[in-house]
């Protein structure tokens, strides 16, 4: 599912204009310019029937998008959640069903030694993909 939400993200001509191809999972690389958006997969359950699994999955992601303004940190995860959102078919061999947004926040400013304030706005969804 990571490499299906990677590629329908990188493809998206509203994200990319706001970060480009910085899409990271996990942490981000030591050193890597702002903006950018960070992808945690936070928990994956497969669907069951009677017969046992159905092959359906759901999956909560949590985004992150860090900028040095508040505006640009929602304008990222506006268009990340967006994106998978609308998205319907199959990316990169998986089959994505839907995307529920679960909630949104904002984190307080962080500054390190000095650095410019960095801002953080997170968004959970949830991914019904096969």
């Amino acid at each position: 599912m990571e490499e299906a939400v990677t590629a329908l993200l990188l493809a998206d001509a509203r994200l990319a204009a706001l970060i480009g191809n910085r899409v990271h999972w996990g942490r981000v690389p030591q050193g890597a310019a702002r903006p950018y958006l960070i992808l945690q997969l936070i928990s994956g359950v497969p669907d069951y029937a009677s017969a046992g699994r159905t092959g359906l999955e759901q999956s909560r992601l949590q985004l992150d998008a860090y900028a040095e303004s508040a505006a640009v940190a929602k304008a990222i995860s506006v268009a990340a959640s967006d994106a998978l959102e609308k998205a319907r078919g199959t990316y990169d061999g998986v089959r994505l069903q839907g995307a529920f947004i679960d909630g949104r926040r904002d984190s307080q400013p962080d500054s390190t030694s000095g650095a410019a304030l960095v801002f953080r706005r997170s968004t959970d969804l949830i991914i019904w993909h096969s």
